[in-house]
């Protein structure tokens, strides 16, 4: 045996130690890529929730066909990130979004309202506003309501829905508000005025398909410029104040109506019983006339001498004091006073 084999019988041991190393980090290597891989393609596993819809883009655009390229409620599975993102939409919840572009710019708000007093005029470009039908200002806040129709169209087709909603609700009641004077958008009838705003805003968005549903438009406030907002309140104080004298007078008119209407009812009704008593008594008088009318013709004297007595009788019982002149036979008048008896 020579020295250099001697050497190398000497190493083997090692060099044998060494590949088994290298043989079990390969392997170990291999299986923790494998678990890698593994654990990669599970993150693919994604939930859409029963409110929710969910689409899939792999490489920014969206896949499936048809109904396949929106995910419905359950357990799914995609290519994970960076190959593909998942977008989901809440398209059953109903939206809620503030718009205030036309109301006033409030310089009094933060923490130092006291050095920003507010401007003693209107500011085009900065305070929003409308102009009305009689050449008015209104100031407005509004809410709009709605829901997810065509979340595709709402997501990818327009670059930003929610700002193009709110320049159509601008559009809408700018159009709206020339057709309205001041006092009904104001006062008198702010539900017609909302309910045509809402009505314009429905027609500009099924004519630009943004892929949302109009649930409602609600009017929040609305108010004139708060530079002239003292002038406004006068003028309502004064309509309120013609109101109730108004009212007023319209109440005491039916008082006295139904007052001379009582008082007529009442006179009527004894003038009609009047006629009927008097009418009752000359049907009766008629009738004893009648009925002594032919006793007359038979025998005048004795009825002449009846009728005669009872009228004096008659009068006689009615007075209180009654003086008799006698005829005495020497041609001397005597006077007698018969006192009645007390009744």
């Amino acid at each position: 045996m020579t020295k250099h084999d001697a050497i190398a019988n000497d190493q083997d041991p090692g060099r044998a130690a060494l590949a088994d190393a290298l043989r079990v980090s390969f392997r170990l290597l291999i299986v923790t890529m494998l678990l890698l891989g593994a654990a990669y393609l599970l993150s693919g596993i994604y939930i859409v929730q029963e409110h929710q819809r969910a689409y899939v883009l792999v490489f920014g655009r969206i896949t499936g066909v048809g109904d396949e390229r929106v995910k419905g409620p359950g357990l799914h599975w995609t290519w994970p990130k960076p190959i593909a993102e998942i977008i989901r939409v809440p398209a059953e919840r109903i939206h809620s979004i503030e718009i205030d572009t036309l109301w006033h710019h409030d310089t009094t708000r933060g923490d130092r309202a006291h050095m920003r007093p507010r401007s003693p005029a209107l500011r085009p470009g900065i305070d929003g506003y409308t102009l009305t039908g009689d050449a008015n200002i209104l100031h407005s806040q509004w809410a709009v309501r709605y829901t997810l129709r065509d979340p595709e169209t709402y997501l990818f087709r327009i670059a930003d829905a929610e700002d193009v909603l709110r320049k159509e609700l601008d559009r809408a009641a700018t159009r709206i508000s020339h057709q309205w004077a001041v006092d009904a958008a104001l006062r008198t009838d702010i539900e017609s005025f909302r309910q045509d705003v809402d009505r314009e805003l429905r027609s500009r968005l099924h004519e630009l398909d943004l892929g949302l549903q109009l649930h409602r438009l609600d009017l929040l406030s609305v108010t004139p410029p708060r530079q002239v907002a003292s002038a406004f309140e006068s003028v309502i104080e004064a309509e309120q104040d013609r109101s109730r004298l108004v009212s007023a007078a319209r109440a005491h008119a039916a008082r006295v109506h139904n007052e001379t209407k009582g008082e007529t009812s009442r006179i009527a009704a004894e003038a009609r019983a009047e006629r009927q008593r008097i009418v009752s008594e000359a049907e009766a008088d008629a009738d004893f006339f009648r009925a002594v009318l032919q006793e007359f013709r038979d025998n005048p004297e004795v009825i002449t001498a009846t009728l005669w007595q009872n009228r004096i009788r008659t009068v006689l019982q009615k007075a209180d004091a009654q003086y008799v002149v006698h005829e005495r036979d020497d041609g001397m008048q005597e006077l007698r006073l018969l006192i009645p008896s007390p009744r």
